[in-house]
């Protein structure tokens, strides 16, 4: 971590701000880090030369692609008190591990959701953040153990080319700092309907708060990626407006995130499977995703958007196939979803006028 001493500093412009390079961190309180993110806590131990898993695999990231920055300065220094306030971070906020048995094999999700943060330390409070969503499928005759699972989590992570890398280089360019008076936009709600739940993995059954997460993760990704926004971050309890970092030298810290001028809430109504054809050799099934989407101003309730939104893919089954895994259909489906939702959301002028323009880094 950073130390900061400040005397009273000046934020620069956006083409020459800087700001310093503050580490991965953990999102959560102290008592649930180990709680939500078990393999990658693991992962994250010290090794015998004291270095941890994950800040050495961003920090190195970070100074091989500085250039990539285009907006601002991003320092490895130590900060002065006539510096800017402003640091990056990367945080882990969400870990899924989904382990099935698929007749005679065995399948595993390995799902992460990051944020690339931008922090004022000087008002600790949350700047701005950009979902990053990766996920990693396998399936083979034999279980996968808790040594598999740490290995498979290893590669998605290790090195410059590595899956989490190769998602967060695109990034880079569009990381900028904006003033305290320009508008914000957040994911402010999801909800996931009863239709929804059959087609769900058990773990996502059981706690739809997880499945919210990792539905708003994904919309916010594809948001900050399609219509170049920055976002504020999902919180799982809306009624809480704190993030809390807990950085590998153990400092724990807490982040306010800021009300936002803009808020999207998404709906999960749910999925639906139809057949539409088939042969004695095959069967044509369509499965659509359901969604409802609102933006608005929370100070005054004031939509600019609402409207529902669906999305159709098809998935041939052998008549030889006994079991179909439907989960990677219905997130195909539910991508299609979201997708068609922020096209919609940038055809429509109010809407694009005033809020994604507005908002757009």
């Amino acid at each position: 971590m950073l130390v900061f001493f400040w005397v009273g500093s000046t934020v620069a412009t956006r083409a020459t701000t800087k700001i310093f390079y503050g580490g991965f961190a953990f999102a959560g309180s102290a008592s649930e880090v180990a709680k939500n993110y078990p393999v990658a806590v693991s992962l994250n131990e010290p090794s015998s030369e004291g270095a941890h898993f994950f800040d050495t695999q961003s920090r190195e990231f970070f100074r091989q692609n500085a250039s990539r920055f285009t907006e601002v300065d991003l320092s490895f220094d130590i900060a002065r008190s006539e510096d800017t306030p402003l640091v990056m971070a990367l945080a882990l906020s969400d870990e899924k591990i989904l382990r099935e048995e698929l007749g005679s094999f065995h399948k595993l999700v390995i799902q992460l959701g990051l944020e690339l943060l931008v922090l004022d330390f000087r008002a600790m409070e949350v700047v701005s953040s950009r979902p990053i969503c990766i996920e990693l499928i396998d399936a083979r005759k034999e279980s996968f153990s808790d040594a598999d699972i740490r290995t498979r989590m290893h590669t998605m992570v290790e090195g410059d080319r590595s899956q989490l890398f190769t998602v967060l280089r695109d990034k880079l360019a569009s990381v900028s700092v904006r003033g305290k008076n320009q508008c914000t936009l957040q994911i402010k709600t999801v909800t996931i309907g009863e239709k929804a739940l059959p087609f769900l993995p058990e773990a996502y059954r059981v706690a739809t708060g997880a499945y919210s997460q990792m539905v708003a993760q994904q919309f916010g990704s594809l948001l900050t990626s399609q219509a170049g926004l920055a976002l504020l971050p999902y919180a799982k309890d809306g009624l809480n407006s704190k993030m809390s970092l807990r950085f590998s030298d153990a400092s724990m810290l807490q982040f306010k995130i800021p009300p936002p001028t803009f808020a999207v809430d998404v709906g999960v109504k749910g999925f639906k499977k139809v057949l539409d054809k088939s042969t004695e050799a095959e069967a044509l099934w369509l499965y659509g995703a359901f969604l409802d989407i609102r933006v608005y101003e929370p100070d005054f309730n004031h939509v600019f958007f609402e409207s529902p939104v669906k999305y159709g893919v098809p998935k041939v089954v052998p008549a030889s196939q006994k079991f179909v895994d439907e989960f990677p259909v219905v997130s195909e489906a539910l991508k299609g979803a979201f997708l068609t939702a922020i096209e919609q959301m940038q055809n429509d002028k109010n809407t694009n006028e005033k809020v994604l323009m507005k908002c757009k880094l």
